[in-house]
């Protein structure tokens, strides 16, 4: 923790993201957030009703509960920023349906907004926020197909272009439309996404599409790095893209994994600057 802290303020970022906090294993202290405020940088928090590693969160179910230790993680922390949930459209991390999180979302942003804090949701897939831009440029194939070439990699389009008619992709679609279209009125401040693809050049779409979609939200991102290409001049295109945008946050996501993500860190596990760490930091000694 104390690395993870310091490597932050080394490359000069203000806001973190800690590893979630579970609702279920609330003891009273999250370390990692302890060590993040007591150095000084403002946290972008994620809780999760319950789950963990390879275990997706079920939607609450005693509300008292829920609200009393939201609450408590609320007061100690007073981040800047309250997540709900983590990739709410993905199994992965989120089992309930729609309603079932937006449900959850006003829950989540009643606390926060009765402690003066700001609210959102998990996060958007990245992917799916690809296929959704593109389906809101039909009936204009060509340009929907077109943003699907620009967006995702060679591989990603072949196979997302080869499905999209599946009912997997159907669901996955309308959960998006339900779950944008329901964000602003259960109280969230800004629509949150996750962004893995490859080209800057696609983003200001997504965030455009994203806004109109969630009736004027502004737009945030608590996990963006391009999925595979970790260049310094990828770092700071995407770094130019979000400060071009003005979003009010955004988030690196700095971390070397195998599949989405990548080998997205900006240092080594000690802590130390690799050459796109680098780069990181001289886009914010120049803008900031």
């Amino acid at each position: 923790n104390q690395i993870k802290t310091q490597t932050a303020k080394t490359l000069g970022s203000v806001y973190y993201r800690p590893i979630s906090v579970f609702l279920d294993k609330w003891t009273g202290t999250c370390g990692e957030c302890d060590t993040a405020v007591a150095g000084g940088l403002k946290l972008v928090l994620t809780i999760r009703n319950n789950g963990g590693p390879q275990q997706p969160t079920t939607p609450p179910t005693d509300w008292n509960s829920y609200k009393s230790i939201l609450s408590q993680v609320v007061d100690k922390y007073k981040p800047e920023v309250l997540v709900i949930e983590n990739e709410e459209n993905s199994g992965t991390f989120y089992t309930g349906t729609s309603d079932q999180f937006l449900t959850e979302l006003k829950v989540g942003c009643e606390v926060a907004h009765s402690k003066n804090i700001k609210c959102t949701n998990g996060g958007l897939v990245s992917k799916l926020v690809v296929v959704l831009v593109s389906q809101s440029y039909q009936p204009d194939a060509n340009k929907a197909d077109d943003y699907l070439r620009r967006a995702l990699t060679p591989e990603d389009y072949t196979t997302v272009a080869t499905s999209i008619g599946s009912s997997l992709w159907q669901s996955q679609i309308q959960k998006g439309h339900d779950l944008l279209a329901g964000y602003k009125t259960n109280g969230a401040d800004f629509v949150n996404f996750h962004w893995h693809q490859e080209n800057a050049e696609t983003i200001p779409e997504a965030v455009a599409y994203l806004g109109t979609a969630s009736q004027g939200l502004p737009v945030i991102n608590n996990e963006i790095s391009p999925q595979k290409n970790n260049s310094p001049n990828q770092v700071t295109s995407f770094m130019q893209a979000m400060l071009g945008l003005k979003l009010p946050y955004a988030v690196w996501y700095s971390n070397d994994a195998d599949g989405i993500g990548g080998l997205t860190a900006l240092t080594d596990k000690a802590g130390n600057l690799n050459d796109s760490g680098k780069a990181y930091q001289q886009f914010i000694k120049d803008h900031f």
